[in-house]
């Protein structure tokens, strides 16, 4: 007797015992109830990687089709050739591939009725995975069947999970570089790493956090950090980081270390600059090695960019920072406190974020404002410094300081010497038209320059002058509310109501009491 034959019986429910990892999903589309029973009693105890096997059930081509249209996990199809219709199996498997594009599942015809579909026709025709007779399939041959389609089944979902890995690794690179300052940037990394490795619909990994830190002066700094990490920025990295990452920092021979500990990532990469750039993550939680890898790639990628964009942040902070000296002389001569410049950039920068305007943009009239006045370079001392009101001529020349200032600013290509031109050129225009120099009415005058005419006009009124004494504040918030229509944008000026409690924050903050209490000390 041949002990390789099946026997029929009844299924047992020692399957759910065993059922403690997610099963492979095995789908029986037969129209025979005893092929079913027989077909889960071979398989009973099956199991590969692991993992049980779990059974779908149809009886039909319409049946099998409905169960594969409801769920994609299906690894392997134990399917019947003749069942409704004598092609009715065939007829399925084409519609699984193309109607459903289903590539993944293991399809095996099986067939009591070989004359009905020759093998050799429906091997060449269909892409199925398998062709048996079913008096062939004896247990050890389904085993071995099984088997080799579960392998098949998992490689496959393996490749297109690095495909799919790879191309989340693409488009969140892609999102990161688009950042344009370096706490964007860091955050972006966080939020793109949860999506590299959401692999899986059930996939949880909870809130992660982290830093990216910079190597300045022999120092490694955090430069920007998201979670428990943004208070921190300043501090020295290794002051936070566990002892097994620095002892990985420490061991570092090569360009690229990268180091796992429990829910701990680290990648650290040494730049063309011989600058250390360091991307740690915590509260990841990991599971294959693809992930790893994944991470791995796409941390390699944005150090590289890290490092690239710290250092432009670097040059535009010495930028602003030249455009801010460049305005403190120009207010010097004019005997106004240069307090008075960071002053107008911090309420220009909080108008514009009221109105919507982007955080690039933004950024870029905060850093543009301290040249607003920039013309009055060209103005002769007697006029700038003249303690009363000034004549029609002396107020003419005085006007001229606008087109001085435009002119010098409008030779630079580089965006924010442009918005600063604009500014220098427009602050002084009003919104009904009678402004000057070019006595431009309402939309017709910059943005730039409307924001900078509020904020200007507000903070030259709470500050003493060489002309005037300071008014209070609620005078000075009454003057602008007054003129709003007139003088000022409307829409301004109720940014700047929306934002008073701030901006009135950044007034005491920079005071100029505390700036001289501050050269007092020096």
């Amino acid at each position: 007797m041949n002990t390789d034959e099946l026997i029929f019986a009844e299924e047992s429910d020692d399957l759910k015992e065993i059922d403690k990892t997610r099963p492979w999903v095995v789908a029986i589309v037969d129209d025979d109830e005893h092929v079913h029973d027989v077909t889960r009693l071979a398989l009973k105890n099956f199991t590969f990687d692991g993992r049980p096997l779990e059974f779908l059930k149809a009886t039909s081509g319409k049946e099998g089709y409905d169960l594969f249209a409801e769920r994609s996990d299906i690894a392997v199809c134990l399917l019947d050739v003749v069942m409704e219709t004598d092609h009715a199996g065939l007829e399925l498997a084409v519609k699984i591939r193309e109607e459903l594009n289903n590539g993944f599942v293991r399809i095996v015809l099986r067939t009591g009725q070989p004359g009905q579909a020759p093998e050799e026709d429906v091997i060449a025709k269909y892409d199925i995975n398998d062709y048996k007779e079913k008096t062939e399939l004896t247990r050890t041959k389904l085993h071995t069947v099984i088997y080799a389609c579960l392998r098949s089944y998992r490689d496959i979902v393996a490749l297109d999970q690095n495909r799919q890995g790879l191309e989340r690794v693409i488009e969140a690179t892609g999102h990161v570089f688009n950042e344009e300052f370096v706490e964007k940037f860091a955050q972006g990394v966080l939020q793109q790493v949860t999506s590299i490795l959401q692999m899986e619909e059930d996939a949880f990994y909870g809130k992660a956090e982290g830093l990216a830190a910079h190597e300045d002066d022999d120092v490694t700094r955090i430069v920007a950090g998201v979670g428990s990490y943004e208070s921190i920025v300043g501090s020295d990295v290794l002051s936070v980081l566990p002892e097994s990452f620095k002892e990985a920092l420490e061991n570092q021979s090569s360009e690229f270390v990268t180091h796992h500990a429990g829910d701990n990532f680290m990648c650290a990469i040494r730049g063309k600059s011989g600058q250390q750039n360091i991307l740690f993550l915590r509260g990841l939680r990991e599971r294959t090695r693809l992930e790893k890898d994944l991470i791995e790639i796409y941390s390699r990628n944005v150090l590289v960019a890290f490092e690239n964009l710290y250092l432009r942040t670097q040059v535009e902070e010495t930028q602003r920072e030249m455009l801010f000296l460049l305005g403190e002389a120009v207010e010097n001569r004019s005997k106004e406190t240069g307090f008075h410049l960071k002053r107008v950039s911090e309420y220009s920068y909080l108008l514009a974020k009221e109105l919507g305007i982007d955080e690039l943009m933004a950024r870029r009239i905060r850093e543009a404002s301290p040249l607003h006045d920039l013309g009055k370079i060209g103005i002769p001392d007697n006029i700038l410094h003249k303690p009363g009101k000034l004549n029609a001529e002396e107020w003419e020349i005085m006007q001229g300081h606008v087109d001085i200032g435009y002119e010098m600013l409008k030779k630079s290509n580089k965006p924010v010497m442009r918005t600063a031109a604009k500014i220098a050129r427009d602050h002084h225009e009003r919104w009904d038209g009678k402004g000057y120099p070019s006595g431009l009415s309402k939309n017709e005058i910059s943005i730039e320059g409307r924001i900078v005419a509020v904020a200007d006009v507000f903070d030259a009124l709470v500050n003493k002058r060489c002309y005037k004494e300071p008014w209070s504040t609620d005078d000075a918030v009454g003057y602008v509310k007054k003129n709003s229509g007139s003088q000022f944008d409307p829409a301004v000026v109720q940014a700047m109501e929306n934002k008073l409690d701030d901006i009135l924050k950044i007034l005491k903050d920079y005071s100029d009491h505390n700036q001289a209490k501050t050269q007092s000390v020096i």
